[in-house]
């Protein structure tokens, strides 16, 4: 299930995309990329959102919670707090260019999910990585947002392999590629300073860059491959015990990704011309949980995945096992 937010009104789903036809066969494509304007239009994302008071059945007021309201066809997004701020469809479209600068990205996907608590937007950047001979890397920014309390504005870099277009999520301890920004009062303020640290997006592509070619060149043989992918996938109990008996029972559902990526790896056609090397193996975890591995629906993959969820860590500590091998 894709969890597209589906407009009655309209009869369309709120989601927009240039140029290629997504998986899902939902919402508008577009022939050409597009502005911020006609992803709102689009996408079905011309919609404003507002806090009402929560009220019992017996009139009485709940105090210091409220619900987060559509304002087109009164669909109750979810509950918050009287802290949380709302932040509309336009202001975030309005951050997110004053992030990329005008004219130096182009919108490439828009639109939310569920009844339109979580909205999210891609904008490819003109930067491009080139890893070996045919290994053509699009950079990318993305941004969620969402008006039920379930997640902080989140803008984050992200290089796509051309490919299979699998999201490579990999950060730095010294130099993390996303920014959060809490829905409080002070948040458009705080929006300032989120596009200047962002603006130093081109630093952490060029120090990803070096990175994704040091995993190209070395050379991983199947027997270590397995090793690596399986002990990133160990919580800290699993490791001291594998270091203190040597040996470790996995249980099912790990037993299934280890064997998940590993066949990925070896039959996915997008790491043919990566396979035997860290970054063929780091691409095949990445590429399993996002075209392998069965999620609940897309806002669930969405968290997992892009949001920092555990296929998102399980993908940074095999980055990093990879980056110290």
């Amino acid at each position: 299930m894709h969890n597209l937010n589906f407009n009655k009104d309209t009869q369309r789903y709120s989601f927009v995309s240039a140029i290629e036809v997504p998986w899902h066969h939902a919402g508008t494509v577009l022939d050409h990329v597009f502005t911020a304007r006609e992803a709102i239009e689009f996408g079905g994302l011309d919609f404003t959102v507002e806090k009402q008071k929560l009220i019992t059945e017996r009139g009485l007021d709940v105090p210091d919670y409220f619900a987060t309201v559509r304002e087109d066809n009164s669909d109750v997004l979810g509950l918050v707090g009287k802290d949380y701020t709302i932040v509309q469809n336009r202001d975030v479209f309005s951050f997110f260019d004053c992030i990329v600068g005008a004219g130096n990205a182009y919108y490439e996907t828009a639109g939310c999910l569920g009844k339109g608590g979580v909205l999210f937007i891609t904008a490819k950047l003109p930067k491009q990585i080139v890893i070996g001979k045919d290994g053509e890397i699009d950079n990318y920014l993305v941004l969620c947002s969402s008006h039920d309390g379930s997640l902080a504005i989140t803008a984050f870099f992200t290089p796509v392999r051309v490919v299979c277009q699998n999201t490579l999520n990999a950060a730095f301890s010294n130099n993390t590629n996303r920014v959060y920004i809490k829905h409080t009062q002070n948040v458009k303020e705080r929006f300032v300073e989120a596009a200047l640290i962002m603006g130093m997006h081109s630093q952490y592509l060029d120090k990803l860059e070096v990175a994704f070619r040091l995993l190209y060149d070395k050379k991983v043989s199947d027997q270590d491959m397995k090793s690596i992918i399986t002990r990133a996938f160990l919580s800290k109990e699993e490791i001291k015990t594998l270091a203190l008996t040597g040996n470790i029972e996995l249980s099912t559902r790990k037993t299934n990704m280890v064997d998940g990526v590993v066949q990925y790896y070896h039959q996915a056609t997008e790491i043919d011309s990566i396979r035997g090397t860290g970054f063929g193996v780091y691409n095949s975890v990445t590429g399993y949980f996002q075209n392998m591995k069965n999620f609940r629906n897309e806002e669930v993959k969405m968290k997992s995945i892009v949001l920092g969820g555990l296929s998102a860590q399980y993908s940074q500590k095999v980055f990093d096992r990879l980056m110290k091998f």
